[in-house]
């Protein structure tokens, strides 16, 4: 799972963010129903900066969370963390992260390494979330979708052009069934490629 690392945590508050986001992972990685007992009712979640609209999920609709969250279910996107530590600076609890799913093992891009920034409220529940995805930690699944783009437009023109219009993915439960389904057609292209040669 990872560490947990006390730095500037000498203050009771801080003590307790620690030890409250400890057992909510904990139990989020068993998939325990308690993890709902560490969440505020609304949780927002921001990337990249504060500065833009968040996505709101709520406690009492487990599925809820907007078209990236359907997108994960259908993924099984995976979460780790490598350290945690409190912030005395903003009173937050903050983590270098590692998400990996389906998508990036089909595309062979590695973990996305972020900084997650946890805020709770006065009732010691998370209540907003921001992550930032690093930079120089981190290669787009742009890169990684070159070949596979070039590949579909020849093999399923229509359907690469739907799933990624723009050059952009549309997150959503039926936009990664699709893109699951093309990916494992393009892995079997390849394997029968290396098979013939």
């Amino acid at each position: 799972m990872g560490f947990i690392t006390l730095l500037g945590c000498g203050t009771e508050d801080g003590q307790e963010q620690m030890a409250r986001f400890s057992t909510y992972y904990e139990l989020k990685a068993q998939q325990s129903d308690e993890r709902w007992n560490y969440l505020a009712d609304t949780l927002y979640t921001w990337f990249e900066t504060k500065e833009r609209r968040p996505i709101k999920s709520y406690k009492d609709k487990p599925k809820s969370g907007g078209g990236w969250a359907a997108w994960d279910r259908v993924m099984r996107s995976e979460t780790t963390y490598d350290s945690i530590w409190f912030d005395a600076t903003d009173n937050t609890v903050k983590g270098f992260f590692y998400e990996n799913n389906d998508f990036y093992e089909l595309i062979g891009k590695p973990a996305t390494k972020t900084l997650r920034t946890y805020w709770f409220d006065d009732q010691m529940q998370i209540s907003e979330v921001l992550i930032y995805w690093i930079p120089e930690e981190n290669t787009t699944s742009g890169h990684f979708l070159k070949p596979i783009v070039i590949w579909a437009q020849e093999h399923d023109s229509a359907e690469i052009s739907y799933l990624y219009a723009d050059e952009e993915i549309k997150p959503s439960a039926k936009s990664a069934r699709r893109w699951k389904e093309l990916l494992e057609r393009y892995r079997e292209f390849q394997d029968s490629i290396k098979a013939a040669n």
